[in-house]
């Protein structure tokens, strides 16, 4: 039996609560009951999880972090327990800006704004989101106080929002954020392929090489990539705003491996069910739970966009 090590990356989410409706989500399939999570559960997870060697950690998940009324001193909460760690966020920038934002600027060591494509494709991909608020949203970052944050542009490419990039990176500039981050659209259902899903498969020969000469630098990922190289079933953990684990933040429609509030953590991670889905991966036999990873599913386009 093939243990799980030291929790090292947590993926923890502190809200589901979500102003957007976006195209590549699965949230509608998920979400059942909107939930804040309280600070008394939040410090049982932070003292569930306090011994573990936590490097890096995102408080995010399927909701929008920023509309937990409390998501600042969620942070203060993480960086007090986990000083060491880095912490990310992302944020779809779609509210007005408050104090609530202001202050988590101080514990958050990356932030992630989520702009994938330029007014209409923008609003198209992440409705009923509005090219306005965005900007108004940027005119505000450009003048708050960001203390040791490091803020990014996190862009999901499609099919369709490959003609926009350069747009948004001249829109980086503008408004100093320090990177483009792209990324290559996802699914995150277990029984759904890429290859089925709209907008994602399809890349044609041209777009490929346009985004291998023009933003090989800027898009994230590894490749090649094949199951027994994946950390989450080794050193990862995903967490709901319930306090549900599940294996990894790619599958997030999957039955959960445990409670965090109900058993101890060690004892989800090595259940037999999760045994079965690290064995699968380390002897590259997946389980039905990562037959459609979007990491494998990905790793032959990004051998071909990422230049070695």
């Amino acid at each position: 039996m093939i243990m799980h090590q030291p929790i090292s990356y947590a993926y923890l989410e502190t809200t589901n609560y979500c102003n957007l409706s976006c195209t590549f989500c699965n949230r509608d399939e998920v979400v059942k009951k909107l939930k804040h999570m309280s600070l008394m559960d939040w410090e049982l997870v932070l003292e569930k999880l306090k011994d573990q060697p936590i490097k890096e950690a995102k408080l995010m998940g399927l909701g929008e972090p920023f509309l937990h009324p409390k998501f600042s001193t969620i942070c203060k909460m993480f960086k007090d327990y986990f000083p060491k760690s880095f912490l990310i966020v992302a944020t779809n920038c779609q509210y007005k800006m408050n104090d609530n934002f202001k202050d988590s600027l101080k514990y958050i060591d990356l932030l992630y704004l989520s702009i994938d494509g330029y007014k209409e494709s923008y609003e198209k991909f992440r409705p009923p989101s509005k090219w306005s608020k965005l900007i108004n949203f940027l005119e505000e970052i450009k003048r708050v106080e960001r203390h040791n944050c490091k803020i990014t542009c996190n862009y999901v490419v499609n099919t369709e929002n490959i003609i926009d990039i350069s747009k948004i990176e001249q829109l980086c500039d503008d408004y100093k954020l320090e990177e483009l981050r792209l990324n290559i659209a996802q699914d995150w259902s277990e029984d759904k392929s890429l290859s089925n899903t709209d907008h994602i498969s399809g890349y044609s020969l041209e777009q490929i090489e346009y985004l291998k000469e023009n933003y090989s630098k800027n898009i994230k990922g590894k490749a090649p990539w094949t199951w027994s190289d994946c950390f989450w079933v080794k050193t990862g953990i995903y967490m709901t705003v319930e306090g549900n684990l599940k294996v990894c933040a790619l599958n997030t429609d999957t039955m959960s491996i445990g409670n965090i509030f109900k058993d101890p953590v060690d004892k989800i991670l090595n259940s037999k069910r999760m045994n079965e889905i690290r064995e699968g991966c380390t002897k590259n036999i997946p389980s039905k739970h990562c037959k459609n990873c979007s990491y494998k599913e990905l790793s032959p386009i990004l051998e071909k966009l990422i230049k070695q």
